[in-house]
């Protein structure tokens, strides 16, 4: 049986993220189709269909959970509730101070804390990360090793360089449309190219769930 606790190489850092925000998104459309009977966009960054919050949310339990893949179930799943619920705890209060928006909000549900986590979801975090340490994050090294390495270096580094590149402009143009709400102009050159590529009218098409908080 493979040891499972072997270090992560930083090359890896990358597929775990798109691989969790490739299944972020496919969860959250899903779900919300299955709750409200709608497609809807749920992608998170400006190109292609990703959620950044499960990519960071995979690389974060894969990395504090490789260690501890020799615990019992229930031992596991504990760990999981906790690194979860608060990985989305403090992700919610990243993009409210950070970003000035918000992609998530509990609120009108029972059993939430403040609106950025709630019970039921914690759980569901317990049984993702026990999934990841026990089937996804194997069955990834797994393929890593029948992939040809030279292919899979070049690969690496054009999927990694597009990932910055989509989250960091993702960034700004999140940036700015919070400053637009709340009348805040900018000198920046930087800034004014955001502008004039993302507008309000296309950030509220391309992120829909995406709120404003008001200053």
């Amino acid at each position: 049986m493979e040891n499972k606790n072997t270090k992560i190489k930083t090359s890896e850092f990358v597929w775990l993220f798109v691989i969790g925000c490739l299944i972020g998104f496919v969860l959250e459309t899903f779900w919300h189709f299955f709750k409200n009977g709608e497609w809807i966009n749920k992608q998170g960054l400006l190109y292609g269909p990703f959620k950044p919050i499960y990519g960071f949310g995979l690389i974060f339990i894969v990395l504090v959970m490789n260690n501890y893949h020799n615990k019992k179930f229930w031992q596991k799943f504990i760990i999981g509730v906790i690194l979860g619920s608060a990985f989305e705890y403090f992700g919610s209060l990243f993009q409210e101070y950070i970003f000035g928006t918000s992609t998530w909000n509990y609120s009108h549900f029972n059993l939430n804390i403040e609106g950025r986590i709630y019970l039921p979801y914690c759980l569901a975090w317990g049984l993702i990360a026990v999934f990841c340490v026990d089937f996804l994050y194997p069955l990834f090294k797994k393929i890593l090793r029948k992939v040809n390495k030279p292919f899979y270096h070049v690969a690496t580094v054009i999927v990694a360089i597009f990932m910055t590149i989509n989250v960091s402009l993702t960034a700004l143009a999140s940036i700015r449309y919070s400053d637009r709400a709340n009348n805040e102009a900018s000198t920046s050159v930087v800034f004014k190219v955001i502008d004039e590529l993302y507008p309000d009218e296309y950030m509220q098409v391309k992120f829909p769930k995406m709120k404003v908080i008001k200053k």
